[in-house]
């Protein structure tokens, strides 16, 4: 005949007195049964849930990569979508629409031809005029051109010139605006092209002076220094493009270094 209760006497080592449990079969069996199902709990976590545990760190791991490389991506997608607007803008300015043959530098015979066809001051660009060489702000230099072609969404295609807010920016060269306009990181935006290859940009305006498609003379006040875009403080961001490569503007303007306080110039 099977026990109906099941007694456990807990006989202690010292002198006090022994102590006893009564608890029923059915209780019993619960108990056996609850051990059973935490035992078999255990094993399904370690056999089943801790590799889809490790599983689930490591795809956060790689998530995170991927979140570093998509950042990666976007801010190169961002270069590329810069280049092709400018592209853009410099081909239908630039266009069958536009007469060049008043700014361009092709030779020296055509420059000649167009040294005595000067009756027109307001479309005449001289050799001179057509390099830019007129220092745009007067200010100190806080970050100079980078380029790296490994770590392109790093690169800085010109300087920023540390400035008060509202001082006048001077067209560096004589030329036509191929575009004044907002863009998302350089605020009010001017894009000037001067001839012979050569562009320059003025970005971070607090407002431009001119619009797209004016002739600008070298030395004319096109628009006021600011921090428009995105920008930590007002300053001008100045660029410099010779044959749609990136010119050190600090070669151009070797004044500029000796108010260089840029945190690389003292690496």
């Amino acid at each position: 005949m099977k026990p109906s209760r099941y007694s456990i006497l807990i006989i202690p080592d010292n002198e006090d007195s022994d102590r006893q449990f009564s608890i029923t079969r059915k209780q019993m069996l619960s108990l056996i049964i609850s051990l059973i199902l935490m035992l078999c709990i255990v094993v399904f976590f370690i056999a089943y849930a801790l590799p889809k545990l490790m599983q689930y760190n490591a795809m956060e791991v790689e998530n995170e990569k991927f979140a570093v490389e998509r950042v990666k991506i976007m801010e190169l997608m961002q270069d590329l979508n810069r280049i092709e607007q400018m592209d853009r803008l410099i081909r239908k300015t630039l266009g069958s629409e536009l007469e060049l043959s008043s700014v361009s530098v092709s030779n020296d015979s055509a420059w000649s031809e167009s040294n005595q066809m000067r009756s027109d001051k307001n479309n005449a660009v001289s050799y001179v005029d057509n390099i830019p060489s007129k220092y745009p702000v007067e200010g100190y230099i806080t970050q100079k051109i980078r380029i790296d072609k490994l770590f392109k969404n790093q690169n800085h295609y010109g300087i920023d010139i540390a400035v008060k807010e509202g001082e006048p920016v001077y067209a560096s060269a004589s030329g036509f605006v191929v575009y004044s306009g907002w863009t998302y990181n350089f605020g009010n935006y001017i894009i000037l092209y001067h001839g012979d290859d050569y562009f320059s940009i003025y970005g971070h305006n607090k407002g431009n002076f001119v619009e797209t498609r004016d002739f600008v003379k070298r030395g004319e006040v096109i628009a006021t220094t600011g921090g428009t875009g995105i920008s930590s403080g007002p300053h001008l961001h100045f660029e410099i493009w010779k044959n749609g490569k990136a010119v050190d503007p600090l070669e151009l303007f070797p004044k500029y270094k000796q108010k260089d306080i840029s945190v690389n110039n003292y690496e």
